[in-house]
């Protein structure tokens, strides 16, 4: 079990953002789903879910504002299919957007996105007359969309082969289906009791800023350049520093004569740690045989 937690971990320090994200959405899943149950066991009507999600007035916002984050890492705990969709997108777009954007990228266009699409939500909560009401956003669909979209616009020419489809399809339409379904999703559900009409507008909130950042790019503009910034110094991560050890002079030992000779050679260990850190950044983790693993591990939690 140990061993699992630690392959978890190297997987998440090691693999690419989108992959990071997958993670991070699916943790927070699972441990709302087991503190969900455990709350409603004491108190039934406790709804720890609730201050996750962001809520559609600005009193209650007020409130609880680390929502404007967290409800984009956490999805409805009724049907599995809400964050099992979400995943496959963000695994599937973030793997094409790593690939010609780049892998840093992915976080700052996720979050701005997700913060795009909660202002849809509250402009149409609370300023369109047809939307007016309570309610709260919970899921990551348009944080995902954001990253899909943007893909989409800075590519649109790139051709995927799908299934039973004889002939490959340019990313562009694909996207522009996704977007199409959300409009109509929109309309569908104005005016209609337990409608998703929230949900709705923050999905096309999070596909109109992915427009706008695949425009820019195309133009090679990064409009987030000072948010990835921030970000950068808050979640920036170099596995190698994590071993580093600080570079101390040789001690000498002084002799008659005045001369002086080196102690303190590198260790067997320390020899070891070396080549399995020049072994990992070439090849990954997953080249590494049982025992290094075990040593990389047993050298981390000193």
């Amino acid at each position: 079990m140990n061993e699992f937690f630690q392959t978890i971990k190297s997987k998440f320090y090691q693999g690419e953002m989108h992959v990071r994200l997958v993670m991070v959405n699916v943790a927070i899943f699972l441990l709302l789903l087991l503190g969900t149950i455990l709350t409603r066991a004491i108190s039934p009507n406790f709804d720890l879910a609730q201050y996750f999600a962001a809520p559609s007035t600005l009193s209650e916002l007020v409130l609880q504002p680390w929502s404007l984050v967290t409800y984009m890492f956490s999805h409805s705990l009724s049907s599995i299919w809400h964050i099992v969709w979400n995943m496959i997108l963000l695994y599937f777009a973030g793997n094409i957007f790593r690939h010609y954007l780049g892998n840093k990228k992915i976080l700052s266009v996720y979050l701005a996105g997700g913060f795009i699409g909660y202002l849809f939500f509250f402009l149409g909560y609370n300023f369109i007359p047809a939307f007016v009401g309570k309610g709260m956003l919970v899921g990551a669909s348009a944080a995902v969309l954001s990253v899909f979209v943007a893909i989409g616009v800075t590519k649109p020419n790139m051709e995927l082969k799908i299934m039973f489809v004889p002939q490959p399809v340019k990313l562009i339409y694909i996207v522009a289906i996704f977007v199409l379904l959300d409009l109509m999703r929109l309309q569908s559900s104005i005016g209609v009791e337990g409608g998703n009409t929230g949900g709705w507008l923050a999905h096309l909130g999070g596909a109109a800023f992915g427009v706008f950042y695949g425009v820019k790019s195309k133009e090679g503009k990064n409009i987030l350049r000072g948010f990835e910034k921030i970000l950068d110094s808050l979640f920036s991560f170099d596995i190698g520093s994590f071993f580093k050890r600080e570079k101390r002079k040789p001690k000498m030992k002084v002799t008659k004569g005045g001369r002086g000779k080196p102690q303190g050679k590198p260790s067997e260990s320390d020899n070891q740690i070396d080549r399995i850190l020049k072994k990992v950044k070439q090849s990954g983790y997953s080249s590494l045989t049982k025992e290094e693993k075990e040593l990389f591990f047993s050298q981390s939690r000193k």
